[in-house]
């Protein structure tokens, strides 16, 4: 889990009630919970340059692993995988990315253990069920910190958990990638989910996460997701998304 900062309360401060989707962020998400069908997310290995460099397969040609292209209702997130310290994505690196491998399969991890280290995984997304509400929102930087606030209301399958990433948005050409990289850069979880419904059993858990001195704030993004209890992604927003009716 990331480490959350003492900053919170001055967070507050820093502009923590801006409206989703007004940060000066490039490339507005269009892909949010309303319309968004499915979600591929890309594991590759810090050793693996190469799966970082792929471009998607052309027609009838096979899937270059760790480059599966999302379609246009889809979202994507990329996550870089530990491997040894000298390898050439190490500083990118999450710990929290072989976390979450595991947790979609115990036996996954050893993929990326031989070339190419690298394998895409897609979720279809279930429309968001009423009365449940699923928002994310977050400050402006503020002296090394995002403040990020997620909100959740109504019942969630049984073992379901939140987690909250900063993600950078990497345009196609960006760093050596060929199509566009959603990498996650911070990861917050497992966050409790309301027990119960009611406005009164939601959860509003506010965090200040502090960006990676290797990334760039004006391209990070707060995105939210929950897990069910086998790993699976139900739902994922991100704070350019219009809150929920």
């Amino acid at each position: 889990m990331a480490a959350v900062g003492a900053a919170v309360a001055g967070l507050s401060g820093a502009g923590l009630a801006v409206a989703a989707g007004t940060q000066p962020l490039p490339g507005l998400e269009k892909n949010c919970p309303a319309a968004a069908a499915g979600l591929v997310e890309h594991f590759i290995g810090a050793d693996c340059m190469d799966c970082w460099k792929a471009a998607p397969a052309a027609a009838g040609q096979p899937p270059a692993p760790g480059a599966e292209a999302a379609g246009p209702r889809d979202w994507s997130l990329d996550w870089i995988v530990p491997a040894a310290d000298d390898a050439p994505m190490a500083p990118g690196a999450l710990p929290e990315a072989a976390e979450r491998l595991a947790r979609l399969g115990p036996h996954l991890g050893a993929r990326l253990e031989t070339p190419p280290a690298a394998l895409d995984i897609d979720t279809a997304l279930g429309a968001p069920a009423r009365p449940r509400k699923f928002y994310v929102h977050s400050s402006l930087p503020h002296q090394g910190y995002f403040g990020v606030q997620l909100h959740a209301a109504g019942l969630w399958p049984a073992g379901s958990s939140a987690w909250i990433a900063l993600v950078e948005l990497l345009p196609a050409g960006t760093r050596d990638a060929v199509i566009p990289r959603h990498l996650v850069r911070v990861l917050v979880g497992p966050v409790a989910l309301p027990v119960a419904a009611g406005a009164k059993n939601a959860v509003a858990p506010l965090y200040a996460l502090r960006w990676p001195l290797n990334s760039h704030p004006e391209l990070l993004m707060a995105t939210a997701w929950v897990e069910s209890r086998d790993g699976r992604i139900l739902q994922i927003t991100s704070d350019r998304c219009a809150d929920p009716k």
